[in-house]
C-alpha cells in the first residue's frame, strides 16, 4: 500500500521551523559557552571552581548575555567597515583608468595581511607575548591576516585578468582544474582560520571580562549587602576579616559577620569577606536549616 502523500504545507512549515530553531539553538549555545567562560574566570579569582558550583545552564546563559554584547558589537562594526571597504574596491575596479590605484590598494592589503600573520605567529609561539597582550590580539591577527592576504590577491588578480589577453597562458593556467582546487583549498583554509580566530578572540574577551568583573566586585564588596550568618555548629577556620560572636542558647550558637554573597548555587552559599585581600578565601556553607541568614543593606 502506498503511503499517503503529506500536505504540501507540511514541508513548508517544517522548513520554517528549522529556520527558526537552528539560529535560536546556535545563539543559545554561544551564550552558554560565553557565560561558562566568563563565570569561570570570575569565580576562579575568588578560588572557586565553576564545575563544583552546580550552576544551571540557565544561569550560565544569563551570564553569557552580559559577555556577548561587546564581541557582537565589534563583529557588526567590522562587517559594516568591510562592506564600506568592499564598496570602495568595487568602485576602483569599475574603471580601467584606476588600475594603478587599485594595485596600490591590493599591495597595501596584502602587506597588512602578511604583517598580521607574522603577529599571529609571534603570539602563537611566544607564550610571554600572548600572556601580556591585549585580550584578542593574537586570535584577531590570526583571523584577519589570511583574509586580508586573500582579499588583496583577489583585487590584484581582477586587474591582471582585465589587462591580460583572453588567450594568455596566465589565464589558461588560472582556469586549470589543479589551480582551481588549490584556490578552493586556500579559501577553505582562510574561512577556517577566520572562524577559529574569531572564536578564540571571543573566548579571550569572555575570560578577560570575567576577570575584570571579579576585580570590580572585590574592590566594591564593602558596598554590597552584608550577610549575618547564625550557625548551630562552629565554623572551622572562618576567613580573615570575619567576626565570630557566641550567641545565647536559642538553637543557634555562633554568629558570623563581615561576609558578602558571591553566588548561591545547588543549595550552597559561597561567601567572601569584605574587604577581599590576596590572602582571603571563600567560605562555602550549606543553605539549610542549620543556619540562619540576615541581610543588612
Amino acid at each position: 500500500m502506498e503511503a499517503e502523500p503529506q500536505p504540501a504545507g507540511f514541508l513548508t512549515h517544517a522548513r520554517e521551523l528549522a529556520n527558526i530553531v537552528a539560529p535560536v539553538t546556535l545563539v543559545t549555545a554561544l551564550l552558554l559557552y560565553f557565560g561558562y567562560i566568563g563565570t569561570r574566570a570570575r569565580l576562579e579569582y575568588f578560588g572557586v571552581y565553576l564545575d563544583m558550583t552546580g550552576l544551571s545552564n540557565q544561569d550560565l546563559v544569563m551570564s553569557g548575555l552580559e559577555v556577548v554584547y561587546f564581541p557582537a558589537a565589534m563583529i557588526f562594526l567590522a562587517l559594516l567597515a568591510g562592506a564600506l571597504v568592499h564598496g570602495v574596491v568595487t568602485w576602483l575596479l569599475s574603471a580601467p583608468h584606476r588600475d594603478r590605484e587599485t594595485l596600490v590598494v591590493a599591495a597595501i592589503t596584502v602587506t597588512l595581511g602578511v604583517l598580521a600573520i607574522g603577529r599571529a605567529l609571534i603570539g602563537l609561539f611566544n607564550v610571554e607575548v600572548s600572556r601580556v597582550e591585549t585580550p584578542g590580539t593574537t586570535p584577531l591577527a590570526l583571523a584577519l591576516g589570511p583574509l586580508l592576504v586573500f582579499y588583496g590577491v583577489w583585487i590584484g588578480w581582477r586587474v591582471v585578468q582585465r589587462q591580460a589577453a583572453p588567450d594568455s597562458r596566465l589565464l589558461t593556467w588560472h582556469a586549470s582544474p589543479p589551480v582551481r582546487q588549490v584556490r578552493l583549498a586556500a579559501l577553505a583554509a582562510v574561512a577556517g582560520l577566520l572562524v577559529v580566530g574569531l572564536f578564540w578572540a571571543a573566548n579571550s574577551f569572555a575570560w578577560a571580562f570575567g576577570t575584570g568583573r571579579a576585580y570590580e566586585e572585590a574592590g566594591n564588596l564593602a558596598n554590597r549587602p552584608e550577610l549575618i550568618i547564625d550557625t548551630k555548629d562552629r565554623l572551622a577556620e572562618p576567613p580573615a576579616g570575619v567576626t565570630e560572636t557566641p550567641l545565647p542558647g536559642d538553637g543557634f550558637t555562633y554568629r558570623y559577620t563581615g561576609l558578602r554573597l558571591l553566588i548561591e548555587a545547588d543549595g550552597r552559599l559561597y561567601l567572601v569577606p569584605a574587604p577581599w585581600t590576596v590572602t582571603s578565601k571563600t567560605l562555602i556553607i550549606a543553605f539549610d536549616d542549620e543556619i540562619r541568614v540576615q541581610l543588612i543593606p
